[in-house]
């Protein structure tokens, strides 16, 4: 981490005099402190009726499964205390973290700080750990699984977590009145949990599939049974649009820190019964995490500036090269970093609606394809910054390299588009077919417009007209998910452990709330899911997985787009965090858990902005721990 220059005793109150960025007042630093809204006194460890074959005082775990020997993320040296504001472009359109239109990149991070699995996995190894199950079994036949819950685990309003919070969190999973069918059928793949003790629950598997453990353990967050237990699928989805439940995690929310499109609060609780476990060494060190909501990419970028924000993504190539380039940035004040990781890179670019027309036809989306200048976009907007997308699994060993790579081609697409029925242009220059022009209309989002309007051109020379219209991304959301498009952006975050039913199943292509937003249907890829599922050998699922690839991608559901091969953010040079700086398969959000204000760092941070003289010492751009450790 380097040296510190001054050195301060937390147990005194930190005033510094800040000065510069645009902005000049008295700030504490450490002023803050985590809170408790717990309402139940409920003493420490297990219920004293519980004997210990049924997991409570005395348990020995004989039989059963654990981990004590993991890796943690988080820096020993890690100081509690102080806050941490970070902005996200769009207001959620639920704030529940289940359920219809929950699944975005915002609520899963909050989801992660205020519900707990009942196993999570080891950052480096992915092997199981602890979370609020210290114990766990797996039948012979992998059918039946047994959880063991921590007798300490509990509530943020003191209430104990047991085996009916469990039971409780799976009927609303599988109820379909969330409107999730996905997740429905997920969790609906599972016979009813059975409380065979407060402490001890087991579940059974209707069908063998090598992820129903990892759902069962590891993708459902647990919510308290006294508060959802009586609750339908459809009174979940009203009463909680816009209020969160209380969880076993870290942090909570409360109602007076939402402002509705403007911010969210999240605070730590004083009283998290894991805080002492080995899985929170060195992590959730903030006391106070503020989330802003900017549209504004600009305002944002501003906001930063002025140190109104502590961390900023940067997703635009252009403006890491010319805007991140400010005079606190060459004094060290604020940090870039490009963080070479293993994220699983996800698929960004345009789906087509293929259920209607003119996208029903494969000519046409080949024709679209070979109009993406994803050449002229990389060496004109993005300083080459990006690889290409030829796959649903970029980068990754599940790639398919013999997948087709389709560049720009105007002569191949007006081939195809002829070949489609598209041969006649009228007096504007537009293709014409049985007395109507080929017209389609593309919701996006800023600033995607900058080469969106240079693909409108390239399809205009080719005839085609594309109307592109601004709107906001929860509407984008929205318009995916009912399926009320013809041509729609997307970029959709990866899986560590890919799950391609969800994107290019026959039954996701015709329910609504799935991101197999294509339509993507197909009796081979279906059979591949199916025998994909019971392949419990990771060599094995690997060849599935490309034979599945192909398929997919033949379809030419989507204009695929690009990724980089980093992460690039630039934050305020007050932190310490670990050496990694973020996990081998996380993004930049996960700072807010591992990250901590450095006493030294910060003095440091305020002295310089005070005095122009003064150059912080920065390390290297480029953080490539991970890579390291291949």
């Amino acid at each position: 981490m380097g040296k510190r220059g001054i050195l301060l005793i937390l147990a005194l109150p930190l005033l510094f005099f800040l000065s510069g960025c645009g902005k000049t007042k008295l700030k504490k630093v450490f002023d803050t402190k985590p809170e408790s809204i717990k309402q139940y006194d409920t003493p420490p460890g297990a219920d004293l009726n519980v004997p210990a074959g049924l997991g409570g005082n005395g348990f020995k775990g004989e039989g059963w499964e654990t981990n004590n020997d993991y890796t943690s993320l988080g820096s020993p040296k890690a100081v509690k205390g102080g806050s941490f504001n970070i902005s996200f472009k769009d207001f959620p359109v639920t704030l529940r973290t289940e359920g219809k239109e929950s699944n975005t990149a915002f609520n899963a991070a909050i989801a992660s700080l205020l519900y707990e699995p009942l196993l999570n996995l080891d950052p480096a190894t992915n092997d199981y750990i602890p979370s609020l199950a210290t114990h766990w079994q797996i039948s012979p036949d992998k059918m039946t699984f047994k959880f063991r819950i921590n007798p300490d685990a509990r509530w943020a309003d003191g209430k104990p977590v047991t085996s009916e919070d469990v039971l409780a969190t799976w009927k609303l999973m599988a109820d379909a009145g969330i409107l999730s069918p996905y997740v429905n059928e997920v969790y609906g793949a599972f016979e009813q949990p059975v409380a065979e003790s407060k402490y001890i629950v087991s579940v059974k598997s209707k069908h063998l599939n090598w992820r129903q453990f990892l759902y069962f353990a590891n993708s459902m967050r647990i919510l308290p049974a006294h508060i959802i237990g009586n609750l339908s699928g459809k009174d979940y989805l009203e009463k909680y649009q816009f209020e969160y439940i209380i969880g076993s995690g870290p942090y909570f929310i409360s109602t007076k820190d939402i402002k509705k499109n403007e911010s969210i609060i999240v605070r730590r609780r004083s009283d998290y019964w894991g805080e002492k476990e080995k899985f929170s060494l060195g992590r959730n060190n903030f006391d106070l995490i503020k989330f802003e909501f900017n549209k504004d990419e600009n305002l944002e970028y501003e906001k930063f500036k002025k140190g109104e924000l502590d961390l900023i993504f940067v997703g635009r190539a252009q403006w890491w090269e010319e805007k991140f380039s400010f005079d606190e940035v060459s004094r060290g004040i604020v940090v870039k970093k490009r963080i070479f990781n293993e994220i699983p890179r996800g698929i960004s670019g345009l789906a087509f609606n293929m259920r209607k027309s003119p996208f029903d036809d494969i000519k046409i989306r080949k024709a679209f394809c070979y109009l993406y200048d994803r050449k002229k976009f990389n060496e004109k907007l993005f300083y080459n910054s990006y690889f290409y997308i030829s796959s649903f699994f970029p980068g990754s060993v599940y790639a398919n390299p013999r997948n087709p790579v389709t560049g720009f081609s105007p002569d191949s697409a007006a081939a195809l588009l002829s070949q489609a029925g598209w041969k006649e242009r009228n007096s504007e220059g537009w293709l014409v077919k049985d007395g109507k022009i080929l017209e389609v209309e593309l919701p996006f989002v800023k600033p995607q417009d900058r080469y969106l309007t240079v693909y409108q051109e390239d399809l205009k020379k080719a005839g085609v007209k594309l109307d592109l219209k601004e709107i906001d991304q929860m509407t984008v959301f929205k318009l995916g998910n009912e399926r009320n498009f013809n041509l729609i952006t997307i970029n959709w975050s990866g899986l560590q452990i890919p799950n391609p039913e969800s994107v290019m199943s026959s039954t996701s292509a015709d329910s609504a709330n799935t991101v197999n937003y294509s339509g993507l249907k197909d009796s081979g890829i279906d059979s591949l899911l199916n025998l994909y599922n019971i392949s419990f050998g990771n060599e094995q699922r690997i060849r599935i997985l490309k034979q599945i690839d192909s398929l997919a991608v033949n379809y030419y559901p989507i204009i695929l787009g690009w990724y980089p091969p980093y992460i690039r953010i630039a934050f305020q040079n007050k932190f310490g965090f670990p050496e990694c700086m973020i996990g081998r398969t996380s993004d930049e959000t996960i700072a807010f858990t591992l990250w901590f204000n450095d006493p030294g760092k910060y003095a440091e941070y305020e002295q310089a902005l005070t005095d122009k003289n003064i150059k912080l010492p920065v390390s290297d751009t480029d953080n490539k721990y991970w890579l390291d450790k291949k």
